[in-house]
C-alpha cells in the first residue's frame, strides 16, 4: 500500500481542494511588467468554473501573468473565495493560451529533443527522483514511469506513474505528461482551455450497460463516481435513495460508476469488483448490494472483506458460488478499470464526484445538486 504522503497525489475532498490539491510549487506571482489579458483571464475563469462545477456565488480571479522559468509557459495564480475560505492555486498557462497546467514540473531536458524515447531512461529517473523527494514516497515503494504516448492534448505526450510495494500489484498513482519537445514533464493535470467541459464530460462518460436507477429517457442524467470504502459516498447513497429519487422520481436517471481510491483504501477495489460481479449476475441487485456495503463500512476490513461481500451478496439473492468465483478471478475487474480510467480522464480527484447533465459536483452538496437538477429540468421544458 502506497503511503499517505503519496496518496495526496490522488486524494482530496470538496470544491476548494480540487483547485488546491498540493501538487504545485511554482512560487507566488508578484507584480511585474507582464500585462494581464482580461479576455484570457475571463476564458480561464469560465473554464475553471465549468470544469470543476463552481457555482456563480463563488468568486474566482486570475492574477497577472508572469514569465516563468519554463519556456513557453506563463505562471499565474487562480484565487477561489466562497465567502468562508480563500484558496490560491498556482497554475501555468501556455503562452499560446491553449492549455492550463496544474501540477509540478520537472525539467527533463535543457534543450528540445527530437526523439524523447532516446532519453527515456534518464528522463524517467529524473521524474522518479523528483516524485520520491517532493511527495516523500517511502523507499519501500517502487516507482516506475510507463511509456509516453500520444494524449488527448496535441502538444503533450501522456504517461502514468506507478507505485508498487514489495511483490504487490503495480497501482496507477498519478498521470504524467511530457511536452512534445521533450523539455518538461508535468506531474499532475493538463487542461484544454479551448474545450467545452460539459460536452467533454458527456462525450467521455459511457452510459451503455451501466448500473442505473431511473428511465433511460429521463430529462436529467446523474452519473456518480464512488468509492465503497468512502464515508461520504455512503452518505451520498443514502441521500440518493431517501431524498433525491423520492423528490424527482422518473425525471432523473442515476448511473453508478466505480472509482475506488486504491492508494488510501484497503478493500475498496475488492468491493468494487464484487459489486460489478453482482451487476453482471443480476443487475437488479446492484443498488441494494452497494447499499449494504455502504451501511456496513464500520465492520469491514481487509481481512474479512471477502467473506462479508459473499454474505451480503447472498442477502440480496446472488448465487454465492458464482459470486465467489467472480470475486476470486477478478472477472469484473475490466469493468472497474474502465470506470476508473473514465474518471481519471474526467479529472476526478475525490469521491463522491457526480456529473449532472455533464456538470460536476464534488462531494455531497444537496443544495447544489438540487439547483443543477432544477436548472436542467427548467431548460428542458
Amino acid at each position: 500500500m502506497i503511503k499517505r504522503h503519496w496518496n495526496n497525489l490522488k486524494a482530496g475532498a470538496g470544491l476548494l481542494v480540487v483547485l488546491s490539491f498540493a501538487l504545485i510549487s511554482f512560487g507566488t506571482v508578484k507584480p511585474s511588467a507582464a500585462a494581464t489579458n482580461s479576455a484570457a483571464n475571463e476564458k480561464i475563469i469560465q473554464y475553471v468554473r465549468e470544469k470543476f462545477g463552481i457555482p456563480d456565488a463563488v468568486k474566482l480571479s486570475v492574477a497577472p501573468f508572469q514569465d516563468s522559468e519554463y519556456t513557453g509557459f506563463y505562471k499565474t495564480v487562480i484565487s477561489v473565495d466562497d465567502g468562508k475560505e480563500k484558496k490560491a492555486q498556482p497554475a501555468l498557462i501556455t503562452k499560446d493560451g491553449r492549455y492550463m497546467v496544474l501540477g509540478s514540473v520537472v525539467v527533463a531536458s535543457p534543450t528540445a529533443q527530437r526523439n524523447i524515447a532516446a532519453n527515456a531512461s534518464a528522463t524517467n529517473r529524473k521524474i522518479v527522483d523528483f516524485v520520491r523527494t517532493q511527495f516523500k514516497v517511502p523507499a519501500e515503494v517502487k516507482l516506475t514511469v510507463g511509456p509516453f504516448h500520444d494524449s488527448d492534448f496535441a502538444d503533450f505526450y501522456e504517461s502514468t506513474i506507478y507505485g508498487q510495494q514489495g511483490a504487490g500489484t503495480k497501482k496507477p498513482a498519478t498521470p504524467a505528461y511530457m511536452t512534445k519537445d521533450g523539455r518538461y514533464a508535468v506531474i499532475g493535470s493538463v487542461y484544454n482551455l479551448g474545450s467545452d467541459p460539459r460536452r467533454e464530460a458527456e462525450s467521455t462518460i459511457s452510459l451503455r450497460n451501466q448500473p442505473t436507477v431511473g428511465p433511460a429517457d429521463a430529462q436529467v442524467t446523474i452519473v456518480e463516481f464512488a468509492d465503497l470504502e468512502c464515508p461520504t459516498c455512503a452518505e451520498m447513497q443514502k441521500f440518493i435513495e431517501t431524498q433525491l429519487i423520492p423528490k424527482y422520481g422518473n425525471k432523473v436517471r442515476v448511473v453508478f460508476k466505480e472509482f475506488p481510491l486504491v492508494t488510501i483504501h484497503d478493500w475498496s477495489l475488492q468491493a468494487a469488483i464484487a459489486n460489478e460481479c453482482g451487476y453482471e449476475q443480476n443487475p437488479a441487485t446492484y443498488v441494494r448490494y452497494r447499499s449494504i456495503i455502504f451501511e456496513s463500512q464500520g465492520m469491514i476490513n481487509a481481512a474479512n472483506v471477502r467473506q462479508l461481500l459473499l454474505d451480503f451478496g447472498q442477502r440480496v439473492g446472488l448465487n454465492q458460488l458464482k459470486l465467489s468465483v467472480c470475486i476470486d478471478s477478478k472477472a469484473s475487474l475490466p469493468r472497474v478499470e474502465a470506470d476508473m480510467q473514465e474518471g481519471r480522464k474526467l479529472g476526478i480527484m475525490s469521491t463522491p464526484t457526480t456529473f449532472i447533465n455533464g456538470t460536476p459536483v464534488v462531494g455531497l452538496v444537496p443544495d447544489r445538486i438540487y439547483a443543477l437538477i432544477d436548472q436542467a429540468l427548467g431548460a428542458s421544458r
